[in-house]
């Protein structure tokens, strides 16, 4: 600075001060440009360097590979229900067809009432003393017997108790302010009253149990009038009692609210409401009732993991099929898996038919895959226009009969998409060989072959596989105009 702003420093000082300044200047800039080629923090009020920021990349963080989907924690497998088994298996008796085994697992798989939840508890967990409890009133599963009381008393309350009604004295004392239910519009009480928290549970638990607590709550209106306190008092003069249905001897158990109910029977009933176990099972009709927790995680989890996927649940579907004595094969390059209750058989040679059976047959074999309600026009010829004359209509329940014989000896196979195929005809050596084989095979035994590939194209689903499986299918005579 000037030697006036100074005041009575000597030249001295004031050279000794320049000096000190310059020092600490050319030490400064010495740190920003170091030999180990780092830069000083930017200092406030300079422009950052538009280069630098190209050549670093972008301050937005990068982010990392996607998290792998958690493992379930649980053990969940599906299985259908009996009336479904059922019914699927009613319907592949009846019309012959031949489905694929992945779309009937996704057939299954499609609504939760069809199919039945396995839900296991890893060993790990078992070892360590972990268990399921299931309710032994409708079968849900719980973590623990206290969810499985308040689940009881939520949705079977007519299996636990009765309530009687009582005349009683109101509750005495001043109630400027008065809370009620913005969602029933149901009294509830003043805030001050000392059984106030008991009863907006039991409000709850009787009225919304399924709306969450917090959000039934957060609706609850304060009501600062005098006639909001005269409603609440009339109301109290009528007391609820609780009666327990599920006692020992002629001596019945009354208690005066909700919660003293579940106390009682968290500690003296759990054995007669509640059953432990490693393993459970329950229907799928169910899942919404499930409390939210780890286990409807879980299941929900593989649901759609084998909804997209579904292995493990056609393998269950495979073992019960067999059981059941039906037919399996694979075929195509992707080895897919089909089930049919026909067993499929290979024209033998010099095996005769009748003419308009051997015709039909000849046909099919000629044409891979052809289907099956284009067979008036492409097989006997008959149009739209000429399908109504008597000629056409008697040509086309011959062929139906036709049809209907060679699909259910087995020589063609009806896809679940309305498609025919044939097997090759087994030539004179292999016929040899077949008999010696079938002699050495166990009777009864369901044998899963291989399909040789062939150059046609596959016989792919269709988007009504699921109605035409539940549903009842026309008899041939009945299917005559589908022809």
């Amino acid at each position: 600075g000037p030697a006036w702003s100074i005041g009575s420093t000597s030249p001295n000082q004031l050279r000794g001060s320049q000096q000190k300044a310059k020092d600490e200047r050319r030490s400064s800039k010495g740190k920003r440009s170091g030999s180990d080629g780092k830069h000083s923090p930017r200092r406030q009020g300079e422009r950052p360097d538009r280069r630098q920021g190209k050549k670093s990349g972008s301050t937005t963080p990068r982010r990392g590979p996607p998290s792998k989907e958690e493992r379930p924690f649980h053990e969940i497998s599906f299985y259908p229900t009996p009336e479904t088994f059922k019914a699927l298996a009613g319907n592949l008796r009846e019309t012959g067809r031949t489905y694929e085994l992945f779309a009937l697992a996704g057939i299954i798989l499609a609504k939760p009432e069809r199919f039945l939840v396995r839900a296991n508890l890893p060993k790990d967990a078992a070892a360590k003393g972990k268990a399921l409890c299931v309710s032994k009133t409708d079968g849900l599963v719980f973590d623990s017997a206290e969810e499985v009381i308040a689940h009881l008393i939520t949705k079977h309350p007519e299996q636990l108790y009765k309530v009687e009604e009582e005349e009683v004295e109101p509750p005495s004392g001043n109630f400027p302010a008065i809370n009620r239910c913005g969602m029933t519009r149901a009294w509830l009480g003043p805030p001050n009253y000392h059984r106030y928290a008991e009863i907006i549970r039991e409000h709850h638990t009787t009225n919304l149990g399924d709306v969450p607590f917090g959000r039934f709550e957060a609706k609850i209106e304060t009501i600062r009038e005098p006639e909001a306190a005269t409603a609440w008092l009339e109301e109290m003069r009528t007391a609820r009692k609780y009666v327990l249905k599920v006692h020992k001897g002629d001596v019945s158990e009354t208690f005066d609210s909700l919660e003293a109910l579940r106390k009682h029977l968290a500690l003296h009933k759990a054995s007669e409401l509640v059953q432990s176990s490693v393993k459970a099972e329950f229907p799928g009709r169910l899942l919404d009732d499930l409390p939210a927790g780890r286990l409807k995680d879980d299941i929900w989890q593989t649901l759609e993991r084998q909804r997209r996927f579904p292995l493990e649940t056609a393998l269950a579907l495979q073992g019960r099929f067999r059981t059941a004595k039906f037919h399996q094969f694979k075929r195509g390059k992707k080895g897919i898996a089909f089930v049919s209750h026909v067993k499929r058989r290979r024209r033998l040679p010099g095996e005769t038919f009748s003419p308009s059976i051997e015709a039909l047959l000849t046909f099919v074999e000629s044409n891979p895959l052809v289907e099956k309600g284009l067979l008036a026009e492409k097989y006997l010829g008959i149009t739209a226009e000429n399908r109504e004359s008597t000629e056409s209509s008697e040509a086309i329940r011959c062929l139906a009969r036709d049809l209907h014989w060679l699909v259910g000896e087995g020589y063609v196979t009806e896809y679940s998409d309305g498609r025919l195929e044939t097997r090759p005809p087994l030539a004179a050596s292999e016929r040899t060989a077949k008999k010696k084989e079938t002699k050495e095979k166990e009777g009864g035994e369901t044998v899963i072959e291989a399909e040789p590939e062939t150059p046609t194209a596959e016989p792919g689903g269709d988007a009504s596989i699921e109605s035409a499986v539940l549903e009842k299918n026309p008899s041939p005579d009945e299917a005559s105009p589908q022809l």
